[in-house]
């Protein structure tokens, strides 16, 4: 459990300025016993770790870096005595410590596997980010959100190895730790703030509690390879169930072969598996299977240095694995669905209850069942995990159809014999309950508009009608009538009764003013219409406007051929101004076709064409 402390909500206390501020170089035991000091009497302190392996098959932790509220340290565990940090324990498994590291999935299994240490009372900002709905949850969203500092990426993957340290790698490492107790204060009160413990799970600190448990549960165990099934966290049956394609006999040989030979060179070198030979060039190797040396090279890309020295002993591999191919195994034959999930550092049975879930630590639980990060690949089952049997195959077999009939969403209207005999019957079906939004049309978008009849109630708005109105009853021949005058409803009195509205017409002089404005403006669409026809189509002539404003076009003027000027001898005379004329030149664009090629300059005697002089 968390100490009391972490259930309150306090101001965040600001962290001591970066600029003006350093951190200690534990390198001696002397130093080490120091720092161990301070720690103890630390309410939080924050951890993290700066990890190699570029250069290493099972990967080296090369610093650790540890702060409080006053003070940041780097220790070095590159030294000789480095398994006297094990008095580290002390601080790390006290649970009245909480211990703030940020993303501790890797950095669990490091401490372990290095340096023996554990963790107990652990806060992983990771899962507290995730908890809170932030957009990213990587550590440089989180310096720069809480702290404005902006972290630099190019020293993640630099060499930690290097002693002594550059200043800027230095600072890197410091900046780790150096906010992060600062944004555990913000975390913790957020989550207080979102958190509501009248309902299941509604306290996000025990969630966040009940995750990083989960981290610090894991066990590191030494990695395994199995060249026959492929089993372990780089095998080979993870790698190939990723990729696509199908191999032969002798590819899939090759490839099992080739695959292997890349796990014993990086565990003799000490080198990573990627360093030796990338998992794009094992396929593409697997593939063509060459016997040259530069053929090879040619599908090594990028070549590492290690990787050039024992390429013609790959060569020898590669023969011998195409020749045992011709008689072994199918890939099919072995790629078939495993009866277990591989996890990172070895197999974990499968668990065929729900019962058996509670008695398996969370670490395990989560890498089983729902599979981590580091996990590899996991196979299909052919039972679940989590249901076991429960579930049979035979299922769709026993299944029947229902026999009530189908079952609509919309229901359909009583199609009987009575129904169609009467006429004009609503065929419609049954309304259907559908929530409108209040601010929305009352008319539904999707209701077809029918035409109005006599007995309609038309709403008056105001007194007049709209422009579509008008016009239609305009073009009908007709008088235009006020909406209002169609109103059979009228007004209501106190008695209920309907009174009509008395609302005077349009005089006689009002409808020719209108009728006149109207035919005036179709006159001037008619002439803009005529002038942008003309503009198009160059000079028109013998087109006129008749009475009703219509457009007749007249028979227009001869072209005279014989007194036309040439187009083809026409000439390019200059005006005055001396700009070109408009004439048509027909030789203009001739010299727009492609060049031919140079001709090449051949070399005098006695002079070279090296240099120009």
């Amino acid at each position: 459990m968390y100490p009391d402390s972490a259930y309150v909500q306090n101001e965040p206390i600001i962290y001591q300025p970066f600029d003006s501020t350093t951190a200690t170089w534990v390198d001696t035991p002397e130093a080490l016993q120091a720092m161990l000091r301070d720690l103890k009497i630390a309410k939080e302190i924050a951890v993290d770790l700066e990890h190699h392996d570029v250069h290493s098959y099972v990967g080296l932790v090369s610093l650790m870096q540890i702060s409080t509220r006053e003070k940041d340290w780097i220790v070095d565990t590159l030294v000789p005595w480095r398994e006297d940090l094990q008095v580290l324990n002390e601080v790390f498994t006290d649970p009245r410590i909480i211990k703030v590291l940020h993303g501790s999935s890797s950095d669990i299994v490091w401490l372990q596997r290095d340096l023996g240490l554990y963790m107990v009372g652990l806060f992983d900002t990771y899962h507290a980010s995730r908890l809170l709905g932030y957009p990213k949850n990587g550590l440089a969203y989180l310096l720069h959100r809480f702290a404005n500092y902006q972290t630099d990426k190019r020293y993640q993957m630099a060499d930690w190895r290097m002693r002594p340290l550059p200043e800027q790698m230095y600072e890197y490492a410091r900046s780790d730790t150096h906010f992060l107790l600062y944004i555990f204060d913000n975390l913790r009160n957020e989550l207080l703030t979102n958190s509501d413990p009248a309902i299941p799970n509604g306290s996000l600190i025990d969630n966040v509690r009940d995750l990083s448990k989960g981290e610090a549960l894991q066990r590191y165990e030494r990695q395994f390879y199995d060249s026959k099934t492929g089993s372990g966290l780089f095998g080979w049956y993870s790698m190939l169930g990723r990729s696509s394609g199908h191999f032969s006999r002798e590819q899939f040989a090759v490839f099992r072969a080739v695959h292997e030979w890349r796990d014993q060179t990086a565990r003799q070198k000490d080198e990573s598996l990627f360093h030796i030979l990338s998992n794009q060039s094992v396929l593409t190797i697997a593939r063509e299977m060459p016997t040259r040396l530069q053929d090879l090279l040619g599908y090594c890309h990028p070549i590492s240095p290690a990787m050039r020295k024992v390429a013609p002993e790959l060569i020898g591999v590669i023969q011998q694995a195409k020749a045992a191919g011709e008689t072994g195994p199918e890939m099919k034959e072995l790629m078939k669905p495993r009866g277990h999930a591989q996890v990172q550092f070895g197999t974990v049975p499968a668990i065929s209850t729900p019962q058996a879930v509670s008695h398996v630590p969370a670490a395990n639980r989560t890498s089983s069942v729902l599979g981590n990060r580091q996990s590899s690949s996991l196979a299909t089952l052919p039972t679940s995990q989590f249901w076991g049997s429960t579930i049979g195959g035979g299922f769709k077999e026993n299944w029947q159809p229902p026999t009530d009939g189908p079952s609509l969403a919309i229901p359909l209207p009583p199609l009987t014999a009575e129904v169609f005999e009467k006429q004009g019957s609503d065929l419609s079906p049954s309304p259907i309950n559908v929530p409108i939004d209040p601010g929305a049309r009352a008319e539904h978008r999707y209701t077809k508009k029918r035409k109005p009849r006599e007995d309609d109630v038309f709403i008056v708005k105001e007194a007049g009608y709209s422009k579509r109105q008008k016009k239609s009853e305009m073009q009908d021949g007709l008088e235009p009538v006020l909406a209002s005058e169609k109103n059979v409803g009228g007004n209501h009195n106190a008695d209920g009764d309907c009174e009509q509205m008395e609302i005077p017409l349009r005089d006689a002089e009002d409808d020719e003013e209108t009728q006149e404005r109207v035919r005036r403006k179709r006159e001037r669409n008619l002439e803009k219409k005529l002038r942008k026809q003309q503009k198009k189509d160059g000079e028109h002539r013998g087109t006129v406007i008749d009475q009703n404003g219509r457009m007749e076009t007249g028979e227009p003027e001869t072209f005279d051929y014989e007194n036309a000027p040439s187009v083809l001898h026409a000439r390019q005379e200059k005006d005055r101004g001396g700009k070109a004329s408009k004439g048509i030149d027909p030789y203009a664009k001739s010299l727009n076709a492609p060049k031919g090629m140079r001709k090449a300059q051949k070399e005098g005697a006695g002079r070279s064409m090296t240099y120009k002089s």
